[in-house]
């Protein structure tokens, strides 16, 4: 004697199983693309950029320390703001600091201490970070 079929109703049961199981394994695949994007994609604003003195020299090049605010483009999370500092006047590229100060307002750069030693940013906060001469001198 053979085994009988199951019942239709066991087939049907077990077909929305799998198509559940894929529905779900699809929306976990989008959802990871979709985060994975979100944090390459990212708009920067310069807030603001002092020059180095000309009282201070470190290599014969001008050097430059910005504030920089970023935001993700796709979800608009606000991500970590950006010290930099390097020759490029544009921010674009230079030796970055991450830092978040949480509140509902943009930190706003108050001062920059230039000093054979490195430079000192002093935000409006009260916070101040101090980045070496050595990590932005010197092609970096």
């Amino acid at each position: 004697m053979s085994p009988e079929p199951p019942p239709a109703r066991a087939r049907i049961l077990g077909i929305r199983l799998v198509l559940g199981v894929a529905a779900a394994l699809l929306l976990f695949v989008l959802l990871v693309i979709a985060v994975f994007v979100d944090t390459r994609m990212v708009r920067t604003e310069v807030l603001r950029t002092e020059t180095q003195p000309a009282t201070v020299e470190y290599d014969g090049s001008t050097y430059y320390a910005g504030l920089l605010r970023r935001e993700s483009l796709l979800l608009h999370r606000r991500l970590p703001d950006v010290i930099v500092v390097g020759r490029d006047p544009g921010m674009g590229y230079g030796h970055p600091v991450y830092f978040e100060i949480l509140g509902n307002r943009d930190p706003e750069l108050a001062s920059a201490r230039w000093s054979p030693a490195g430079v000192a940013i002093r935000l409006d906060s009260g916070h101040e970070v101090f980045v070496p001469a050595d990590a932005f001198t010197g092609g970096r």
